[in-house]
């Protein structure tokens, strides 16, 4: 039931990102699209790809969430740019490194944690190495995190990945 309404939450934030949530002058209304052949994403991590952990849309900015996947990774693994794009971080956050990947259109993926082999303004390819999984962070040993953000919003990024179930309805109960 956890996974249904973590599934519905994200594919409200999709909806609401996609028809550009919020009123009001100050606000400009942005168009998305979903992602084309030329910008296809591949998997961080190398085959099987198995989540260890969903995507858990918070209720609101503030509260508690999981913003985006944990896959099944070893130590040492290679990690795989998701998309074309500009590093924009590769560092040290707290108690992991991170690397942090920007593509046009507002949108940004993480990796953690991961020894990054690129740096800072170097542009990638998707499926390029662009490091090794290491340990630290909220990830077990063996886990890398994959979070997406697409105009300042956390989205699954299985969205991206081509991975989300067909939407199913279900009759309502009385």
């Amino acid at each position: 039931m956890q996974n249904l309404r973590a599934l519905a939450a994200s594919a409200l934030i999709f909806v609401l990102v996609l028809v550009g949530a919020g009123s009001g002058a100050a606000m400009e209304r942005t168009v998305i699209s979903a992602p084309t052949e030329a910008v296809a994403w591949v998997w961080p991590v190398a085959a099987p790809h198995r989540v260890t952990r969903a995507f858990e849309a918070p209720e609101s900015l503030y509260t508690s969430g999981h913003r985006g996947i944990d896959l099944a990774a070893k130590t040492n693994d290679a990690v795989f740019a998701p998309h074309d794009g500009v590093v924009s971080f590769a560092g040290r956050v707290v108690d992991r490194p991170v690397l942090s990947i920007t593509q046009p259109g507002d949108l940004i993926s993480t990796i953690e944690p991961v020894i990054a082999t690129v740096a800072a303004g170097d542009r990638v390819r998707a499926g390029q190495v662009i490091g090794a999984v290491a340990t630290g962070g909220h990830c077990p040993v063996g886990c890398v995190h994959l979070g997406v953000r697409l105009h300042g919003l956390y989205v699954s990024p299985l969205l991206f990945l081509g991975t989300v179930p067909r939407a199913i309805l279900l009759p309502a109960f009385p």
